[in-house]
Parts: C-alpha cells; structure tokens; sequence
C-alpha cells in the first residue's frame, strides 16, 4: 500500500529548519502533510532525530502537537539561540575562514560555534570551510560588507555593492573569479536561519536531547524517524558506530502501538516503502550516477492494519 498525498493541499511557501548535513527541508512540507492526510491531526508527532528541525517547524506551522529530538544536545540548543536572539546575531554567524577552523578546534564548543560551523562549512558537515582557500576571503569580505551596509541575507545580487564587486572583477578580466560570486552561500545560508527566527515561537514545543530509545514508553502517536542512513555516506556524516539491527527491532515493536514512519533509501525486508518522493535526491550525488531518492518505510503490513482499525 502506498500513502496518499494531495500536493494541492501542502502549505505555500519556504521550508524552516536550520542549514543541516542530511536536512529535510527539500520534503518537510510534503512528509508533514502526508500525516495530516492519512492520518488527521490529533496524534503528537516525535521528531526523534530532528536534526536542523525541518519536520518539527513544519509541524508547529501546520498546528501539531510535536516533540523535538537530536541525541546532539548542541543542535536543539543552536535553535532556541536563533528563536531568542534577534537579527544582528545571525549577521555575526558569519565568519571568515580562519576563524572557522579556530572554532573547529575549539574542545568544549558552545551552540553558537555549532551554528557557525553548520552555516559556514561545505555540505553543513562542520569539517570543511564553505568557500576554498583561493575565494574564501573575497566571498567572506563581501558577505560581511553587504549585511554592514544594506542590511540584506535574500536579494544581496541587487545590492549596488554586489554589483560593483562583480562589475570590477569582470573588467579586470578575471572571469574564474566573477564566476564564483555567482553565489555567496554564506548570505544563502543567514537567510535559512532568519526564516527560523521569523516564526516568532519560544517555547511552543519540547525540546530533547536523549537516545531514540529513550522514548519507548510513547503510545498512540505518529513516530518519525530520519537517522544517518545505512550507506557509505554515514561515514562522512562522522556517524559509524549506529546499531542498525537494533534500531529495526525498535521500529517493529513501537509499532504495535504507534505509526512509525522512518525516512531511508532503502530498508530490510520488514519493512514497506510507503511513498517515494522521486525528485529528492541527494545533495552529494557518488560519482555523478547516485540514482537513489527519498522515500518512507512502514513495517511492513502496517499501513494496512492502521487505515482499517
């Protein structure tokens, strides 16, 4: 059996969640209202690897009841900054190269690190500096004097001084580096945050930072699962030490009470897919062939007993 989506109904608009390695941004909108259409609005919905937050923001927007997890507590603790911080904050996640790897090195790293770290790096991975060394302080200078002078995350390409910037590099006929002011990913990225801060919410939802399993005692409730997946890219998500078999053996019993719901590429035979979103492929595509897709498992049979109870 597959779930029903109508895609007339999703919410019109920008996605919400903080820039995160593995984010569901891209589908937040259309897995909160898969749940919604199948099964109604009255269950709590657990988030427990909420990660950047994307599915939980979706749920408050939508009116759910939802309970955030990350077994990360520096995660849940960089999002309540951004929702109790203003505007300037963000301007100062912005940071240069060097001050990135300072940070990276940093041994006990507060959220605000966390959040200059995922906004700053390549992939959100908080290992490799966003721009490479031969662009970096042009790009990072730039972002800096745009927010300064026009205070401006969005429309930054329209600002007389992106224009000058770009226009000066051309004439010098250095057109390699007019081609990378094409983005300034570090302003892209201070916009995604604002869009959290803009929802004006503090203390709308629970926060948590334990182990998934710590939520076995939960009943009668929409469960939503999106952990590192079980492929090589785990590995450079840092995670290599998860207890797959034991995670598939929680998913099957919480079911008995509960729908579970767990977002993979692929899973053991137990389980069904149960909706493919075929145009969500990875950010990091292996080799340029990675044909792999979003999709969302039930164990299996479930799905059938759930709509017929």
């Amino acid at each position: 059996m597959e779930l029903k989506l109508d895609e007339s109904k999703i919410r019109k608009g920008k996605p919400v969640g903080l820039p995160y390695v593995g984010s569901k941004k891209k589908i937040s909108k259309k897995i909160v209202e898969i749940i919604k259409q199948n099964f109604g609005t009255e269950k709590t919905v657990y988030d427990l690897f909420g990660g950047g937050g994307a599915v939980t923001f979706e749920c408050l927007i939508n009116g759910l009841d939802v309970v955030y997890n990350d077994i990360d507590p520096l995660v849940g603790e960089a999002i309540q900054l951004v929702l109790n911080e203003d505007r300037d904050f963000i301007k100062e996640i912005i940071i240069s190269r060097d001050e990135f790897y300072a940070v990276k090195l940093k041994e006990n790293k507060t959220a605000e690190d966390k959040l200059k770290l995922l906004s700053n790096s390549f992939g959100n991975n908080e290992i490799d500096y966003l721009y490479s060394k031969k662009y970096s302080d042009l790009k990072y200078v730039l972002a800096r004097e745009i927010v300064e002078k026009h205070d401006c995350f969005n429309r930054y390409k329209q600002t007389s001084t992106f224009k000058e910037a770009k226009d000066n590099i051309t004439q010098l006929q250095q057109l390699q580096m007019a081609q990378q002011l094409e983005r300034l990913q570090q302003l892209e990225r201070s916009e995604v945050i604002s869009r959290v801060q803009s929802l004006d919410i503090k203390n709308d939802f629970e926060f948590n930072s334990k182990d998934y399993r710590d939520f076995s005692n939960v009943v009668d409730s929409v469960i939503y699962l999106d952990p590192v997946y079980n492929d090589i890219t785990r590995k450079r998500y840092g995670v290599d030490n998860f207890d797959y078999d034991s995670f598939y053996e929680w998913c099957i019993e919480m079911s008995k009470d509960n729908i579970v719901l767990v977002s993979e590429y692929s899973m053991p035979k137990e389980f069904e897919c149960v909706f493919e979103f075929t145009k969500a492929r990875p950010t990091i595509q292996q080799g340029g062939k990675h044909k792999k897709y979003e999709k969302l498992f039930m164990v299996q049979n479930n799905l059938d007993r759930i709509l017929h109870e």
